[in-house]
């Protein structure tokens, strides 16, 4: 499946690994590492996250993330920069993740997203704050 925005497609397949299974997507800061990053200040930096099922690809407002002693928010597949992986909550065998739930809305076919989420489809339209996002299966 493909996520294209401004003239760039994203194959969300190549950002699966064993170590990361969720694709998290919001605005381009040094808070957060998302695996997609738009160039965006409407966008929340915690917008969204898609994972990858038996019925698709799912896409849900907000993201698991990780408290900070610092204060700084970290997704699960990478930790902030500002630490440089040696935090001692990303690195404990159990950390404690919480929802984050985004201040920005956003749609998907103009109907509003939640955390419950949906599956994508082909030529689905995603929007959130100044951008739009197209969705390409194949």
């Amino acid at each position: 499946m493909k996520i294209s925005f401004n003239n760039t497609e994203y194959v969300l397949e190549d950002f699966l690994s064993r170590a990361r299974t969720i694709v998290t997507i919001g605005r381009m800061t040094d808070e957060a590492h998302n695996v997609i990053a738009v160039d965006d200040v409407a966008m929340d930096v915690f917008q969204c996250q898609l994972t990858k099922g038996d019925d698709g690809w799912r896409l849900r407002l907000g993201q698991w993330r990780t408290e900070c002693p610092k204060g700084i928010r970290s997704d699960r597949q990478h930790a902030c920069s500002m630490c440089r992986g040696c935090c001692v909550n990303v690195r404990t065998a159990n950390p404690t993740y919480s929802w984050r739930m985004p201040s920005v809305p956003m749609t998907v076919n103009g109907e509003p997203l939640t955390n419950e989420g949906v599956i994508l489809h082909d030529g689905d339209i995603l929007r959130c704050g100044g951008t739009e996002m197209s969705v390409e299966l194949g």
